[in-house]
């Protein structure tokens, strides 16, 4: 079956059902706004019809589920969704004697696309597994072009340019976790993951009449591994405990980061409606979110750790309390300290504007 609805500034349609009845189901859904469409009449009949200025977004959703047998089922899913503003701006003049024109367009645009097969493994009753492929991407562009015309005397001369900046981050990954169940009190999860990362820092491209270039950092290849395993146990009915340890390698540019992370939680129950809970935890991050904070525009920029830049690393603990109020309402109280190492920023007056830089000399 179907869905669909129209509203004032967006719609959106749904379609779902099965394929083969309870083996293999369906789902898809689009939505679209349309601000930009219901906002050029007016702007046409303000500018004398030749200036055009919008924004929309969009986004797309498929999934399909199939079960193979009573343990195993697939699942295949996409997603892809943009922002895009933009805007056009003609200009004309005239005379007796000479006559020119000039066209201006830009555009902002950002967006990902997110695709991903999963095999869900029933082994026996106390083992599970989750097996994943996966590719992502995410890009952000601004763009800007020019174009002049004037006739004089009959001859024409003309000017034209175009520059636009790119940037993003393309991911291949594959994992696999595992859940055993050795008992109804005692959990562990293990798994291991692969990503390949192929960087765009940030890419000028500019042409006029007589240049076509680019300008920028290059492209940067990455190799991220992880492996970890966490173990959840109940010790008795009051003290529930989760230790876990992650390992993570980041092979970059002739650098191999390596990094052990331990993180620990507990729960303990001083009364049936009444608990405390503690956690420490260390992470490492070696994908650095780079925002330019002086322009209020989604300017996020993914860059990894490097030879010269270190990988991020964090240590926090918690310390926190929980109260259930007749099995209606829960009241919790937490608090945390947290530290962290090797965050970027850029320096100050640089943004990803300076393409005479390396990024990675334009950060602090």
């Amino acid at each position: 079956h179907g869905e669909g609805s129209i509203g004032v500034v967006s719609s959106k349609l749904t379609l779902e059902g099965p394929i083969n009845k309870g083996k293999t189901s369906f789902i898809v859904s689009g939505r679209r706004t349309y601000i930009d469409l219901l906002a050029r009449p007016i702007i046409k009949a303000a500018t004398d019809g030749d200036d055009v200025v919008g924004y929309f977004f969009y986004d797309f959703n498929a999934k399909l589920n199939h079960r193979f047998s009573d343990k195993d089922q697939i699942y295949l899913s996409f997603y892809s969704g943009d922002d895009k503003a933009y805007n056009r701006f003609r200009y004309r003049y005239s005379d007796s004697q000479s006559s020119s024109e000039s066209l201006e367009r830009s555009g902002l645009q950002w967006g990902n696309l997110i695709s991903a097969f999963r095999w869900n493994r029933v082994w026996n009753n106390q083992l599970f597994s989750n097996t994943t492929l996966t590719f992502s991407r995410y890009r952000f562009k601004v763009s800007q072009e020019f174009e002049d015309k004037t006739t004089r005397n009959g001859e024409t001369d003309s000017d034209y340019y175009y520059t636009a900046y790119n940037s993003g981050i393309r991911d291949f990954a594959a994992r696999i976790d595992f859940e055993y169940l050795p008992d109804p009190n005692h959990q562990i999860r293990f798994g291991f993951s692969g990503i390949n990362h192929s960087f765009t820092p940030g890419v000028i491209s500019f042409r006029d009449q007589d240049l076509d270039t680019l300008v920028g950092s290059n492209d940067v290849s990455a190799n991220e591994l992880a492996l970890y395993l966490e173990d959840e146990i109940s010790l008795n009915r009051r003290l529930n405990v989760n230790l876990g340890l992650h390992f993570s390698a980041f092979a970059v540019e002739g650098e191999f980061y390596t990094s052990l992370q331990p993180r620990i939680s507990a729960r303990y129950l001083l009364s049936p409606t009444l608990s405390v809970k503690a956690s420490y935890a260390e992470m490492t991050q070696f994908v650095h979110l780079l925002t330019n904070s002086g322009i209020g525009l989604p300017t996020d920029l993914w860059v990894p750790a490097t030879s010269l830049i270190e990988p991020q690393q964090s240590q926090q603990v918690a310390l926190g309390v929980a109260r259930n109020i007749n099995d209606k309402f829960e009241f919790s109280l937490e608090g945390y300290y947290k530290k962290m190492h090797n965050l970027i920023e850029y320096q100050e007056g640089a943004s990803f504007f300076n393409v005479d830089k390396d990024w990675q000399t334009k950060i602090e």
